[in-house]
């Protein structure tokens, strides 16, 4: 059987302001800039900001009624990610070693919930 899906093409997060959001993802996490709203990062999917009005963001919540992102990114140093979201002063959910790697769930301005991880070097 044929593959009918071939692979992400672009990640969709709804902001309410989309300059402030660029510039967010931008100079915060590093994405590059292609046009506004829309941001590269150095491999794999592109991120598209939508414009949204609505009281609404990209999360679900675990069991333990813990906000979760719907997806990951992938980090080489998420020491430098850490101190840089501390610095902008980025809500930080958690930040700690689960063992295949360290893990870091934050939230972005407009709420909606991410993640990162840096696999352990073996993995």
């Amino acid at each position: 059987m044929s593959r009918l899906i071939q692979c992400v093409d672009h990640v969709q997060l709804p902001v309410s302001n989309l300059e402030k959001a660029t510039e967010w993802y931008s100079n915060v996490l590093g994405l590059e800039i292609m046009s506004l709203g829309w941001l590269k990062f150095g491999e794999g999917p592109l991120l598209m900001l939508h414009y949204s009005s609505k009281d609404t963001n990209v999360s679900w919540l675990s069991e333990e009624d813990f906000p979760m992102p719907a997806f990951m990114f992938l980090t080489k140093d998420i020491k430098k990610l850490f101190e840089t979201l501390k610095e902008n002063k980025t809500i930080i959910r958690m930040y700690q070693d689960e063992g295949f790697g360290w893990v870091i769930k934050f939230v972005d301005p407009f709420g909606n919930e991410l993640g990162a991880y840096q696999p352990n070097a073996q993995n």
